[in-house]
């Protein structure tokens, strides 16, 4: 099941649930006015209102927001470790003729790695080792190469993954100024 059809049976449940919710208060002010039983109209209110929390707890437990746009809490967790590791192995390049360190090293096998058991495309996983190669072999690495292919795999990442494209463009964007941020 996609995303945004998890996101629309919970929006669902949860919107039913207020209804009923809703529903259960009006027919307790009735019975309130009418001096009838009030024990009908609460367990009303009372199954709205687990229909609601089973929502939000749902929501709660199975997305997660990145860059306000909710996602399913596998992908925030993708998109997260990479662009850490994305940032990571760009670390030493803010500085001028500095070289790559190991750290940095592992960092663009982790990109690697994640490109490929994200399932990514072909082409993302030959850019992602195009971009390892450049930091793990080269002693001065084309960054501008490896900034353009990390581009590159996280607008395919987010073209795969979200739906609509302007939305996808705009979490490709963040991303991308994530993980090229330069931390002080």
């Amino acid at each position: 099941m996609s995303a945004s059809t998890e996101a629309i049976i919970i929006e669902i449940v949860f919107s039913l649930g207020a209804l009923i919710a809703a529903g259960g208060l009006i027919g307790l002010f009735i019975a309130k006015h009418r001096r009838r039983g009030l024990r009908p109209a609460m367990t009303i209110i009372f199954s709205g209102a687990g229909l609601v929390i089973i929502a939000l707890l749902l929501n709660i437990l199975i997305f997660k927001t990145y860059d306000h746009v909710r996602v399913k809490k596998d992908q925030y967790y993708e998109i997260v470790s990479l662009t850490a590791n994305m940032n990571t192995s760009l670390a030493s390049s803010h500085a001028e003729n500095q070289p790559v360190t190991p750290r940095d090293k592992k960092a663009s096998k982790n990109v690697t790695y994640l490109v490929k058991h994200t399932n990514q495309g072909n082409h993302s996983l030959r850019l992602a080792q195009a971009a390892q190669a450049q930091l793990t072999t080269q002693k001065r690495p084309d960054l501008k190469l490896v900034k353009r292919n990390y581009r590159l795999i996280l607008d395919h990442y987010f073209q795969e993954t979200v739906q609509p494209s302007r939305t996808a463009t705009q979490l490709s964007n963040h991303a991308y100024q994530q993980a090229t941020k330069f931390h002080k």
